[in-house]
């Protein structure tokens, strides 16, 4: 880990927490997919650059995670690098700490101490076929976050940011992140159909076969969506959160919570988008109940 690997001709990774696309445009200049996610691997990635005789010439954010644009104001500062995002994803990359905000993380943390907070800024352009590297194309993906997208180098590698996560995050984050996760599970099955020299999660290894990941994450998915679904008969959702935690034998601190129940009101909205569960106001509170399944 933390090194840069060849993929292709021009394409190589760095293999990091969240991985790094990187093109080589030319015998002095580089494109980045994502900037990492601390600034450590930052400053170890620009070393290797440096190495390999590279500067930074554009960033192109898949989405506006913090782990996915925490080297945005580095690069941009040391090398007036552009940085291209969708249009949605930009106003979060100039402000990070609206994204926890907008799911609520300072509710149940210290913002001094969390690590959603206090990445600094960076000014993202919106991404266009004009101001695209020729050879390069953007797949849209959303899901994960509100309009995130991949993105396929010349060489016909394919860097798929969060859409796709590795066995192993399953495991260990049990209820890992969906903005939307109906779209997800859409983007999944488009990325099944994905042709590609070899393909690149964010949080997994290359692979030149992407299907059965996929496969993996759409049946977790899946999944997550039924354990709520059982669970949820006329039950307030602070009822549905301690339920579900136990049923998956959880026992989570307090930085965790917020995630978690950011995702599992995610799981609640997408059964409540196909109709199979619907809320009431009762007594002060917010009541889900599930409907019948013919």
């Amino acid at each position: 880990m933390f090194e840069v690997k060849q993929l292709a001709e021009n394409t190589f990774y760095y293999e990091a927490y969240s991985n790094v696309g990187i093109y080589r445009l030319n015998e002095r200049e580089a494109v980045l997919i994502d900037s990492c996610d601390h600034k450590r691997m930052v400053r170890g990635l620009d070393r290797i650059l440096g190495d390999m005789g590279l500067s930074v010439k554009l960033i192109i954010n898949t989405h506006c995670h913090v782990d996915h644009i925490c080297g945005n104001r580095y690069f941009q500062d040391k090398y007036g690098c552009r940085i291209l995002s969708t249009a949605l994803e930009k106003g979060f990359i100039a402000k990070p700490d609206l994204e926890p905000d907008f799911y609520n993380v300072a509710l149940t943390t210290d913002k001094k101490n969390n690590p959603f907070y206090g990445i600094e800024p960076s000014e993202a352009e919106i991404i266009t076929k004009e101001n695209l590297p020729e050879g390069f194309e953007v797949i849209s993906l959303p899901g994960h976050s509100f309009d995130m997208i991949g993105v396929r180098t010349p060489d016909d590698v394919v860097f798929l940011a969060d859409a796709v996560l590795s066995r192993n995050t399953w495991e260990n984050y049990k209820f890992p992140f969906f903005y939307s996760v109906n779209k997800a599970l859409e983007t999944l099955g488009k990325i099944k159909e994905l042709d590609g020299r070899i393909f690149v999660p964010a949080h997994s290894a290359p692979t030149e076969d992407i299907k059965s990941l996929a496969e993996y994450n759409i049946e977790k998915l899946k999944e997550k969506k039924r354990v709520v679904f059982e669970l949820c008969e006329s039950r307030s959702f602070e009822s549905l959160f301690e339920l579900v935690m136990q049923d998956q034998q959880l026992e989570i601190k307090t930085p965790k919570y917020c995630m978690y129940a950011v995702m599992i009101r995610n799981l609640l909205q997408a059964l409540i988008e196909r109709d199979m569960v619907y809320s009431s106001y009762e007594n002060g509170r917010m009541v889900y109940h599930t409907k019948a399944i013919n």
